[in-house]
């Protein structure tokens, strides 16, 4: 995208800014001002910024096919609010509910449950997995199926609004990497963290098998990786992670263990265990089964608050480690690898014109008022 555009004479403006939009009614028209955007326009129309969609398919012809600009002037079309639609994000609602409302287009997101059967590689559409537990950035039943989930969305309309793309939750993370996109069944998944990759001779066999096997995007968002332990342990006052050997540290399955090896936390200095999911790691902590819990800070610090767990656990405020989560796709499906390329080109729109950030603070907020 040329950020030239973004000035030129005045007279255009962005889909999503940091300005607030004029409210708007449902069943009416709306002439576009500066600094008006798709997604807080249709939160003013439906109460939910995510059917930005909707408003966009009914005026692709004002708006224009790659939907990158709206001219301030335009008179958009607001469709009429749906009874329906509210049931589930657009994108992971099943199947079977999408099917009794309307039949999707190729311009629409198609979703699927985990046992729907793909079709023929030559007509399915691209196929995505994501997981569930992983608040605030997985999780169907998180608003929108999560951060990631409407930012992986958000770079497919920016991209191309008119690829088709199913997106699924299948909660077991590791089958993702093992099966699930080795196999073809899926072509893309996400949220997963990048091992150092340059340095694959300080690599896990797993993290190098990872490296090897699989395409990453782009850096989606960044995460603080944090230690959490009991609060009488001592060990949230540790400043050292020479202070952590000989623990006992779970880590879920599917999280790379690079972090605990970039940190000198080899197998041969601490056991690693390695939960279901990170609630098992939790609970595990609580009950005394392991020392640490090795997670990402804000899924952490949530899954802690879920589980009524404030007052006897606590994140270790002085180790931790700077990650970032990403798409990624097995290097022998070279359609959806090439599809990592079309993310990345529309997260560069994104962040140029203020989506990504309107997304993420929206998640983030949500998702601190429900804890």
């Amino acid at each position: 995208m040329n950020v030239s555009r973004i000035f030129l004479l005045g007279t255009t403006a962005l889909l999503l800014t940091g300005a607030a939009a004029v409210a708007q009614e449902a069943c009416s028209s709306y002439t576009v001002r500066a600094g008006d955007n798709l997604r807080r326009i249709a939160n003013k129309a439906y109460g939910d910024g995510d059917l930005y969609r909707r408003i966009y398919d009914a005026n692709v012809a004002v708006i224009g096919e790659k939907a990158d600009l709206i001219e301030i002037g335009s008179v958009l079309t607001i469709p009429c609010a749906e009874p329906t639609a509210e049931a589930a994000p657009e994108g992971v609602t099943p199947i079977s509910a999408a099917a009794a409302n309307a039949t999707p287009t190729s311009a629409t997101p198609v979703s699927a449950t985990p046992d729907t059967q793909p079709a023929p590689a030559t007509e399915r559409p691209l196929a995505i997995v994501t997981g569930n537990g992983y608040a605030p950035f997985a999780d169907k039943t998180l608003p929108g199926g999560g951060m990631m989930t409407q930012l992986v969305e958000m770079a497919i309309f920016r991209a191309d609004p008119s690829i088709p793309y199913t997106i699924s939750f299948v909660s077991d993370w590791q089958a993702h990497i093992d099966a699930l996109l080795p196999s073809g069944a899926y072509d893309l998944s996400f949220p997963w963290i990048r091992p150092d990759c340059e340095g694959a001779a300080m690599l896990s066999p797993g993290d190098q098998a990872r490296c090897n096997d699989f395409a990453f995007s782009g850096p989606f968002y960044e995460i603080v990786d944090a230690f959490f332990a009991t609060r009488d342990s001592g060990l949230m006052a540790a400043t050292s992670y020479a202070e952590f050997e000989g623990k006992r540290i779970c880590r879920p399955e599917g999280y790379t263990a690079g972090v605990l090896d970039a940190a000198g936390l080899t197998a041969n200095v601490v056991t690693l265990v390695r939960g279901e999911n990170v609630k098992e790691c939790f609970r595990a902590l609580a009950a005394g089964e392991v020392d640490l819990v090795s997670v990402d800070s804000e899924v952490g610090d949530s899954t802690v608050a879920k589980l009524g767990l404030i007052a006897t656990i606590g994140q270790n405020p002085h180790l931790s480690t700077i990650l970032s989560l990403h798409v990624i796709a097995h290097k022998s499906n070279p359609r959806a690898v090439a599809m990592l390329g079309a993310l990345d080109a529309g997260m560069i729109e994104m962040y140029e014109s203020g989506e990504w950030y309107d997304i993420v603070s929206t998640a983030l907020n949500q998702q601190r008022q429900s804890e």
